[in-house]
C-alpha cells in the first residue's frame, strides 16, 4: 500500500513541476517567452525546422559526452542536456502562454494574466501525457517547435533603422 502512495505521490510532484517550471521561465524572462510565442505562432514550420537543425547541432556534442565512458564527460553531458531543454522550456513556456491567451479570449477575458497562463501550461502538459499522440507527436513535435522559437529569439536581426547613421 505505501509504493502506491509513493508513485502516486511522486507522480502528482511530477505533474505539478511542469507547470510550475513553465511559470518560472515566464516570470523570470517574460521578454524572450513573448518573443518565443510571437515567432512560433507567426512561423510554425520554420521554428520547427530550425529547432529540428538545433537538436542535431546539439546531439553531436550530447553523443560524445554520453560516449565516453569517463564520469566527468558523462556529468557534462547531463548537463548539456539540461541546458538545451532549458532552453525549450522557454519556447515551450509561449506555447503555454498562447494557450492560455487563447483560452481567455475564448472566456472573454474572464481570467487574470497568470491565472490563463497556468491553465494553458496545464493543458500543455496534459497534452503530452495522453498515450501514444501525446508521446509520439506531441512531445517531439513541440520540443522542436519551442527549442526553434527559442534559438529564433535569440537570433537577433539588426533593424534597418539601426543602421541609419546620423549625418550630424
Amino acid at each position: 500500500m505505501s509504493d502506491n502512495i509513493t508513485i502516486l505521490g511522486a507522480l502528482i510532484v511530477l505533474g505539478l513541476s511542469y507547470p510550475a517550471t513553465l511559470t518560472a521561465c515566464w516570470l523570470l524572462f517574460p521578454e524572450r517567452v513573448e518573443s518565443a510565442r510571437i515567432k512560433i505562432i507567426e512561423e510554425p514550420k520554420r521554428s520547427f525546422w530550425i529547432g529540428v537543425l538545433a537538436a542535431f547541432v546539439a546531439a553531436i556534442p550530447g553523443a560524445f559526452f554520453f560516449a565516453v565512458q569517463a564520469q566527468f564527460f558523462q556529468i557534462l553531458g547531463w548537463i548539456w542536456l539540461a541546458v538545451v531543454l532549458g532552453f525549450a522550456s522557454l519556447g515551450s513556456a509561449g506555447i503555454a502562454a498562447d494557450l492560455g491567451l487563447r483560452l481567455n479570449w475564448k472566456n472573454d477575458g474572464a481570467f487574470l494574466s497568470l491565472g490563463a497562463f497556468l491553465r494553458g501550461a496545464l493543458i500543455w502538459e496534459l497534452s503530452a501525457i495522453l498515450p501514444l499522440i501525446g508521446w509520439v507527436l506531441v512531445i517531439p513535435v513541440g520540443t522542436l517547435l519551442s527549442l526553434g522559437g527559442t534559438i529564433r529569439t535569440f537570433i537577433k536581426k539588426k533593424d534597418p533603422q539601426d543602421e541609419i547613421v546620423d549625418p550630424e
